[in-house]
């Protein structure tokens, strides 16, 4: 049962750090609960019409293989959502990093995987693509 909690701690770690940047936020309701009759994300930010939904894995730097049906159920989640899918890697000892889960690489048994865990988005890259990062104080002056 340990494991379990830790996916969960770390799923409420990244929607505590969305949602004080600006993100509404909302954990999956099955997520980390077994068994579901269809894959739903383990996380949802909303910002401006802006909607990007998360599988949460943690990873130790080596690579990441992820389920077929996973990976392909989130997509579709985000498809109906109008919005992009992420694969947020929470790495041992070096914090977020991020891969968008229609970029990953295929292994020769139809699945997925991350060779390079600490290759993907910082978690301030992230934000920025999305409009959400650090504005300088001048920006905030009228001109």
């Amino acid at each position: 049962m340990d494991m379990p909690r830790r996916g969960v701690g770390y799923e409420r770690e990244l929607a505590k750090i969305l949602w004080e940047r600006g993100w509404a936020v909302i954990r999956g309701p099955a997520s980390g609960g077994g068994s579901r009759s269809r894959v739903q994300p383990d996380l949802v930010a909303v910002r401006g019409g802006v909607v990007l939904v998360f599988e949460i894995k943690k990873a130790r730097g080596e690579t990441v293989y992820l389920d077929p049906g996973q990976v392909l159920g989130l997509l579709e989640w985000a498809r109906r959502a109008g919005g992009d899918a992420w694969i947020a890697l929470r790495l041992v000892g070096k914090g977020w990093r991020f891969h968008r889960a229609d970029s990953l690489e295929h292994t020769r048994r139809g699945g997925f995987k991350i060779s390079r865990p600490g290759g993907g988005l910082k978690l301030r890259d992230l934000l920025t693509l999305y409009g959400g990062g650090v504005r300088r104080i001048d920006s905030y002056l009228e001109g």
